[in-house]
């Protein structure tokens, strides 16, 4: 897989994750100092949303994040400091190996675009990496699979499985 930046296309490097593959681990340091092992198993539904540009936070993301970050963690990994302010126990500059483990990593400067969330059982259930760096995530296909994700409800084993019929 690639981006374009610049009409220049790069290729994105290490490994590309796919829907229904597990999430790998990553460590870590928020903004606040906080340091947080995210992308595996985890009480709620993970929302990891990688920034490029300064100004990549835009208002509409925000707002489907106001409305999800009750019911489950929302991550930024952001390339460079954003224009706009997100809680600092759930943003971070610390891109490099995010980016490597999720196959998002671009530049030294610079990651895709890019949004994954992962269900409780740690594994990747959306997966949307944007191909031009002038180009917006789709805000309201993420809204409707983070909202979708913390609805699920696993179901358990039915009569049939238990008694291996």
């Amino acid at each position: 897989m690639h981006i374009i930046i610049n009409n220049i296309e790069i290729p994105l490097q290490k490994k590309e994750r796919k829907i229904g593959s597990e999430a790998p681990a990553v460590k870590l340091t928020m903004q606040s100092g906080q340091t947080k092992v995210i992308g595996m198993m985890a009480p709620k539904v993970q929302a990891m949303i990688t920034l490029p540009q300064s100004d990549s936070l835009s208002t509409e993301l925000l707002e489907v994040i106001e409305k999800h970050k009750e019911r489950s963690f929302i991550y930024i990994i952001a390339s460079q400091p954003l224009d706009n302010a997100y809680d600092s126990d759930f943003y971070s500059l610390e891109f490099h190996d995010f980016a490597m483990k999720f196959g998002v990593y671009a530049t030294d400067e610079v990651c895709a675009q890019s949004i994954f969330i992962i269900n409780k059982e740690g594994e990747i259930v959306y997966r949307e990496i944007v191909a031009n760096l002038s180009d917006g995530l789709n805000i309201e296909a993420f809204d409707s699979a983070l909202n979708e994700a913390i609805k699920f409800k696993k179901k358990g084993h039915t009569h049939e499985n238990w008694m291996g019929v």
